[in-house]
Formats: C-alpha cells, structure tokens, sequence
C-alpha cells in the first residue's frame, strides 16, 4: 500500500526574528574572522549538528566536536574570503547561506554552505543542519 504523504510540521514563531538574524550575522563575522572561539559562542553547549557533504550525511554532537568541524574545513587555510552570505528566517528557523573563497598553498577553492538552524531563547543555536557543494577548484 502507497505511504501517505506527510504534512509539513508546523512550527509557531516563538524567537525573535531579529535576534535570530544577529546571531546568523554574528556566526557569519565568526567565520569570516576564522574567529573560533566566538563562532563556538554562537552554539549551544548541546548542540546537535547533522551534515550533508560530498562524502555523505555525517553528524557531530556538542559545540566542541561542531566547532572543531568548523576549524577542520578552514583553520589552516592561508585566505578564506566570504564571498557572498545571506541570513533570513523561516518561522523559527534561521537560515544561512554563504560563498567562501579558500586559499590553501598556491590554489584557490570555492565552496557554498547553506546552514538552516533553531536557536533556543538566548539565541545560542541548538541543532544545525548544514548542506555543503564540498570545495571545488577556482581559478
């Protein structure tokens, strides 16, 4: 028997708007900045991280191990250059996507993450769920 469609979950506006854009923009200037220990402010000591990259879905659990992802990606880059961002929201969510130029040794890389998220009261984000296209070369 064919599986019913689900209806999509309907979630009730009850953050701020606003605070939840600041705290988008304040993870983008963190990442710009490669500033870890302020983009590890922006999370939840609890925060659940689920990813879709080139290699398959993956998982992280905890500001450390999210954070650490963060450094992994572009903490030895030599240049990291932001491209483009753009923060909004949806209902509840906050949503984040952004283009990064990476120059690692003699090569440039270019990569784009969009990054849909809930935040709890305080702004601190709680579970992120991040698609990345995985670095591709730039000339």
């Amino acid at each position: 028997m064919p599986r019913r469609p689900r209806r999509p979950t309907v979630s009730g506006m009850t953050l701020d708007a606003n605070l939840l854009r600041r705290t988008g923009e304040s993870f983008l200037a963190a990442l710009a900045a490669r500033d870890f220990a302020r983009l590890r402010g922006a999370f939840a000591d609890d925060v659940r991280l689920r990813l879709l990259v080139p290699r398959g879905p993956q998982a992280n659990a905890g500001a450390d191990e999210t954070v650490g992802r963060f450094i992994g990606w572009f903490g030895g880059a030599d240049e990291l250059r932001l491209e483009s961002a753009q923060v909004s929201t949806v209902a509840d969510r906050l949503v984040v996507t952004y283009r990064l130029r990476v120059r690692d040794a003699d090569r440039w890389r270019l990569l784009e993450q969009h990054l849909v998220a809930d935040a709890g009261p305080d702004g601190h984000l709680t579970a992120v769920d991040l698609l990345c296209t995985g670095f591709h070369a730039d000339s």
